[in-house]
């Protein structure tokens, strides 16, 4: 009776094994937000063919080396999805019908969500119009000497900490996100860095950074830099820790804010806390205390 007891016991404890190994290996996939495995997912609508229809376009993504890396076809109301991870801070964006093929080149980010809405125009020389491009970019975290850029003035950008720090930049790392406007929201820190990290946001329109501790943090010799475009449109930056510091600066590390138009910095405990020999200038910003 023992012996049949023990047996019963192994096999019920190989089942949940089993089990937990399955459930394991499902979790290990890259669905949900831009995915783990640095995926990049594009959910895109051809909202418009002019003469023509929006559905059954192949639409196809390529990587720096021309290779193709995933392809689909609109359905009957012009959406489509890819999948892929990109090697590169570009990547090649081909839609083809029965008379035209039509291509450019787009600014990606692994670990993203992209809505990436077009009107094709078909005659002529061609065009790929973009009516609604927005990046919804996982926290950011890089190290040792990695480097994370996206550039593109026609995208909105929006990183959702989910509660954790939205941008973290250690050791030599960079981070430079230059867009038509930025957002990070419901961040624990809007941007941490450290060592000599260093992060550059840039933006035709506003560039918002809204965080439960100190919205920027810096340390060490690292540096932050938050500014209009060259060419701005209407550029306003918005800074916000709802308990700690707008601004806290340690070490030698250097803050600059350069807004073009309105700028605040606000802070449960102060709008910009310094200590060491660290840097900041808010280029006229308001600072709100408390």
């Amino acid at each position: 009776m023992v012996k049949l007891l023990n047996r019963h016991s192994f096999l019920l404890i190989l089942l949940v094994m089993v089990s937990f190994m399955s459930s394991s290996m499902w979790g290990c996939d890259s669905g949900g937000g831009g995915g783990g495995g640095d995926n990049t997912r594009i959910n895109g609508t051809v909202l418009e063919v002019v003469s023509g229809s929006v559905s059954d376009i192949k639409v196809t993504v390529f990587n720096s080396n021309d290779k193709k890396i995933d392809n689909t076809k609109t359905n009957q109301l012009g959406q489509f999805t890819l999948r892929f991870k990109p090697n590169s801070d570009t990547v090649k964006i081909q839609f083809e019908g029965s008379n035209f093929t039509l291509s450019r080149f787009i600014a990606v980010t692994s670990n993203s969500d992209v809505i990436f809405n077009v009107t094709l125009l078909v005659e002529g020389p061609g065009e790929i119009l973009v009516n609604d491009w927005t990046v919804f970019q996982d926290p950011i975290r890089t190290d040792g000497s990695d480097e994370l850029t996206f550039n593109s003035l026609e995208a909105d950008f929006e990183i959702d900490g989910d509660g954790d720090t939205c941008i973290r930049s250690h050791g030599e790392s960079l981070v430079e996100i230059t867009a038509r406007s930025v957002t990070l929201v419901d961040c624990s820190i809007g941007i941490d860095t450290q060592g000599s990290g260093f992060v550059m946001l840039e933006a035709d329109l506003d560039i918002t950074i809204s965080a439960n501790k100190d919205a920027i943090k810096t340390s060490n010799d690292s540096f932050v830099r938050v500014t209009e475009t060259v060419t701005p449109v209407d550029n306003n930056i918005f800074i916000t820790s709802l308990k700690e510091h707008g601004i806290k600066a340690a070490g030698a590390s250097e803050v600059e804010i350069n807004p073009q138009n309105d700028c605040s910095i606000s802070g449960a405990k102060s709008a910009i806390d310094q200590s060491g020999t660290s840097s900041v200038d808010p280029d006229g910003c308001t600072l709100v205390d408390g």
